[in-house]
């Protein structure tokens, strides 16, 4: 799970925050939002926590989030172009300008050319300019010549290209000793539809219908630039993705791991789903000998690939020709940078001004070439004193999960047995990898951009080749060493934390030892619950999708885990907008469970190293300070309609939620600030949900 939430995940991985992982990914084809200069680090006083923000009106019993952050909700102005905005956001600023650094300072070594060349290619607008389309006319003019729906299929294996359905490369989830090439819509990400959900497509009411009619000029306007049609290749684009929108998987469907895995050989692929011309993908893709796959949303391809084979090739030919240039637009000339802008940021977002042309060439490159950028990060900002500490607390973590598992009297012997093999086996990628890609295959022209870019995904697409072909090659970590943001993998049982995410305010080598465990240690204790959710928990401690808990204990996970649903069911963020306890359960649970964690594993550092639990820092214990720092972490400002975006589609509770939610759960938060009936958050201890 990633740390800030993407459904993109594949079932490789699951997800903690979607919003940093969108921060990362949006300076792609829909020209992301714009970014404000550098933030400076949130004060932090002397020992990790901004007293200043602390409120004197708001008990903590009565709102703990807006009791530890009330000065920082206040006073904090929202960049332009973010509905949300936290020290997360904060935390991506400050790596973004330490990559900025790096490409400037690296790239003028020879050894890290590439670095400098892709940079240039970005930057360098009078090339674009004179140049115009000429780089994408070739492609604009094979997607207009075809003429089968095979073809069509073979332009979709593109990975610059939209299509129905997507492959990755992963192990088995049923027995991951052997490696699949996985086929399903969740890697896609955004590139199915133009619009950002199925709500888009079929909403009658609000904006939704204007937002239609906008897109569809855009799409004309789009094709126009390209002499691939105008407005009635609009309207089939529109009608095309209507009818592909309709057959999408929910949001609940999507996280849900079994009914994700459908493994079946290549005849029983064309059967199930005829409609769609897979021989003729999957050579395009690279796999024309691959004999079994495993089809994740199953359901949604099958339809998928009815719609396919029932809508003209007139239609893909304009569907695959305004994705191609939309998916290219920041890499083109200023007029189609700016008409897609004007939608996709305008439009949609709302943004008046986009991010530098340099912002986004220090994006451009870090997506690109990561390993390179992550080298050199790890040299300069994450030491061998960092990499030491948080090692120290994850095996506290460790320590702390196999105690719960080993005391939960709900469990029985066998599962229990299975749940601290997991624990102990579980894998922790902490920093960087040993191992990183130098990119020496890859031919990088400091003019060429778009070039530039297919020749880094078709290096991709080799890699993933290799994967699949060859069983011991090692597996490269998903995250660069500088992404801002952690994940769980449940068939690797795996944690990945990388370097960008070990840094204040979630981590300090100078930070008091509670604020640290209150903040990466209780993020990197949710990483750890995923693996025993009501997802991650369906995976072995060899990392196998089965059932390995007793009818009689998954009876009692399940019964605590329903008094967390209804928990959430209740919050109300704005009038007649409810969480979805249900679609964000995973989640919830593990941010519950992390924060559980990461508590006891501060005790036994306490026990370790001698410090005492009751001494006070500016008045407060080690326990308070603890809470303290987990409220902080997720200090945020977020807009009306960003929450009820958020609210009514994603994964996690907003972060007001995530720090409540959680708390009103925990006695010892209840003990720490003498919190008791009648304050706003209080549960009676029968109704508090405890999962370990």
């Amino acid at each position: 799970m990633f740390l800030f939430e993407a459904r993109s995940a594949t079932a490789a991985t699951s997800a903690f925050s979607r919003r940093s992982f969108l921060l990362a990914a949006a300076a792609g084809p829909l020209l992301a939002a714009a970014r404000p200069a550098l933030a400076a680090a949130a004060p932090a006083g002397t020992w990790g926590v901004d007293l200043s923000s602390l409120s004197h009106t708001t008990n903590p019993g009565d709102g703990f989030f807006n009791h530890v952050n009330a000065g920082w909700l206040k006073t904090t102005v929202r960049p332009p172009g973010y509905a949300e905005y936290g020290e997360i956001n904060a935390m991506f600023l400050r790596t973004e300008a330490w990559v900025n650094a790096i490409i400037q300072d690296d790239g003028a070594d020879p050894a890290n050319r590439k670095l400098a060349d892709l940079y240039a290619s970005f930057l360098d607008t009078a090339s674009i300019e004179r140049r115009g389309l000429e780089p994408i006319r070739a492609d604009i003019d094979a997607i207009l010549a075809i003429e089968t729906h095979a073809g069509v299929a073979r332009r979709m294996a593109d990975p610059a290209s939209h299509a129905i359905v997507g492959t990755y490369v992963f192990p088995d989830a049923a027995n991951t000793r052997r490696t699949l090439l996985h086929l399903d819509q969740q890697t896609l990400g955004p590139r199915i539809l133009g619009l950002p959900s199925r709500v888009h497509y079929e909403a009658g009411t609000g904006d939704y219908p204007a937002l239609r009619l906008a897109y569809r000029d855009h799409v004309a306007k789009m094709l126009g630039f390209v002499g691939a049609g105008g407005e009635p290749e609009a309207d089939a684009v529109l009608a095309l993705e209507v009818r592909l929108a309709s057959v999408q998987w929910n949001a609940e469907q999507l996280r849900d791991r079994r009914l994700n895995y459908h493994p079946m050989t290549r005849d029983e692929l064309i059967a199930y789903a005829p409609g769609f011309a897979w021989d003729a993908f999957l050579e395009a893709c690279g796999f024309p000998e691959v004999q079994t796959v495993v089809l994740n949303t199953d359901t949604a391809i099958q339809a998928s690939a009815a719609v396919f084979a029932g809508t003209p090739v007139a239609d893909w030919r304009a569907y695959l020709a305004f994705h191609w240039i939309q998916n290219h637009a920041y890499l083109l000339n200023a007029e189609v940078q700016q008409t897609s802008f004007a939608f996709y940021s305008g439009r949609l977002a709302g943004q008046q001004t986009p991010r530098s042309r340099e912002s986004r060439g220090v994006q451009f490159v870090n997506r690109n070439l990561p390993d390179l950028i992550g080298k050199a990060y790890v040299t300069r900002h994450f030491s061998a004193a960092h990499r030491s500490r948080i090692e120290d607390m994850a095996s506290l973590l460790k320590q702390a999960f196999a105690t719960r598992l080993a005391g939960a009297d709900w469990l029985d012997a066998s599962t229990r047995t299975i749940a601290l093999a997991k624990i102990g086996k579980m894998g922790l990628k902490l920093g960087y990898p040993d191992t990183l890609r130098d990119y020496a295959e890859v031919h990088i022209l400091p003019d060429d951009p778009v070039g530039n870019l297919h020749r880094l995904n078709a290096a991709k697409a080799a890699q993933d080749r290799l994967q699949l072909t060859d069983p011991d090659r090692p597996w490269p970590w998903h995250l660069a060493p500088q992404a801002v943001d952690g994940s769980y993998s449940p068939q690797f049982n795996a944690v990945t934390f990388p370097a960008g995410i070990l840094q204040a305010p979630a981590f300090s080598l100078t930070a008091d030892p509670a604020v640290n465990f209150g903040a990466i240690g209780a993020v990197l204790g949710h990483e750890m619950g995923h693996g025993f959710d009501d997802q991650g928990s369906r995976f072995d401690d060899e990392g196998n999708l089965r059932d390995w808990w007793s009818p009689a204990s998954r009876a009692a996970f399940d019964q605590r885990a329903e008094r967390l649903v209804a928990q959430y069911d209740a919050v109300e963020p704005l009038p007649g907008v409810h969480l979805d306890g249900r679609r964000s359960l995973g989640e919830n649970l593990a941010d519950l469970v992390g924060v559980t964690l990461a508590l006891d594993a501060l005790r036994l550092h306490a026990a370790r190293t001698g410090m005492d639990m009751n001494a006070r820092l500016d008045g407060y214990t080690a326990e308070q300070r603890f809470f303290l720092g987990w409220a902080q972490f997720w200090r945020t400002q977020i807009t009306d309609d960003a929450l009820r975006r958020q609210a009514q589609s994603e994964y996690h509770s907003p972060a007001r939620y995530r720090v409540d939610g959680v708390v009103r759960n925990l006695d010892a938060w209840y003990t720490a600030f003498d919190v008791g009936p009648g304050r706003s958050l209080y549960l009676p201890p029968d109704q508090r949900v405890r999962i370990w």
